[in-house]
């Protein structure tokens, strides 16, 4: 199957003879009218757009019992807020995200994604979908087996979950530069209930757990980053990651371009990426200038845990191991 880096190229898109999702109603949704701006309302916004949501195959089954692995030096994790606030966005961006592989393996031969997609463990049927790591065209097909639900309660939601699965049930023993992307237009819930880890991860937790200290967590296992939509909660994430960890997305189909200069950027390939990327989309330069303002904030920081201090960098050759750490 081939894709093409046009916003227009209906190649872009799984047919229906083959499976999957067919992410078309979202593009042309998109096309039709404005995408809305972030809505602390979900409900009313996801029934306006289901059919912007149709599934043809079964939903990614919440990951009770599994457990991912990579043994990639440069394993990167790909989130995407699926309820209904973000309208239109997921079904563009999963038809876009295919299109990571060529560049990515510019700045990181050796790397592995893992996309997942979250909503509300509150309301929703399938808040925590996870895929297996993985490389090349196999992403296609774990890109088209996540389910865009379109629904969600009121925010937050559950980024707090998707945190907790990648970093209890996530190995990346050889990592030396692990990368992690929300992609959401909310803040998350500040409390992870034990019976919520239990519903949709399998863990026995004694008690409920304090999200802002899972997302932290997070950040001694992954440089994380936060592409925010809307940019309404913003100091939440910036207090959690920092304000150069928390980048602006204004259009998703920039998302693919923000995800591989936030990665050649994090290896030290910023320039490279600048050049290319004016290339690329040179009849687009005022994608070409958002991406750049978006990316530039925070290519140079250090990615920090908790305790402020460096994580290792790929110089140091140092791998991370994984552990249990919530």
């Amino acid at each position: 199957m081939s894709y093409s880096w046009g916003d227009d190229s209906d190649k872009s898109v799984r047919s229906s003879d083959e499976g999957g999702y067919d992410y078309r109603s979202a593009r042309a949704a998109y096309k039709e009218e404005p995408t809305p701006r972030a809505s602390s309302t979900r409900s009313s916004t996801a029934s306006s757009r289901k059919s912007a949501y149709k599934s043809r195959i079964g939903k990614t089954a919440a990951p009770v019992g599994k457990e991912l692995q990579s043994k990639s030096t440069h394993p990167i994790v790909v989130a995407t807020d699926v309820t209904g606030s973000m309208s239109e966005w997921p079904g563009i961006i999963f038809e876009k995200l295919p299109l990571l592989g060529k560049e990515v393996a510019r700045y990181a031969p050796k790397h592995e994604i893992s996309f997942a997609a979250f909503g509300d463990a509150y309301c929703d049927g399938y808040p925590l979908q996870v895929r297996d790591f993985a490389s090349g065209e196999t992403l296609d097909e774990h890109i088209s087996a996540l389910y865009p639900e379109g629904q969600g309660g009121d925010d937050p939601e559950s980024h707090d979950l998707v945190a907790y699965y990648y970093l209890n049930h996530c190995k990346i023993d050889e990592a030396v530069k692990p990368i992690f992307i929300l992609i959401t237009d909310v803040r998350s819930h500040t409390t992870l209930k034990a019976s919520v880890i239990k519903k949709y991860v399998g863990d026995d937790a004694q008690s409920s757990l304090d999200s802002i200290a899972i997302l932290k967590k997070l950040a001694e296992k992954f440089s994380v980053y936060v592409f925010l939509r809307g940019m309404g909660d913003r100091k939440f994430w910036e207090d959690i990651y920092g304000v150069q960890r928390v980048k602006p997305i204004e259009e998703p189909r920039d998302v693919v371009e923000l995800i591989i200069g936030t990665i050649a950027g994090e290896l030290g390939e910023l320039k490279d990426f600048e050049m290319r990327s004016s290339k690329r989309h040179a009849d687009k330069p005022d994608r070409v200038e958002r991406v750049m303002k978006s990316v530039k904030s925070g290519a140079t920081e250090p990615a920090a845990g908790s305790d402020g201090k460096a994580k290792t960098t790929e110089k140091s050759g140092e791998s991370m191991k994984s552990k249990k750490l919530v």
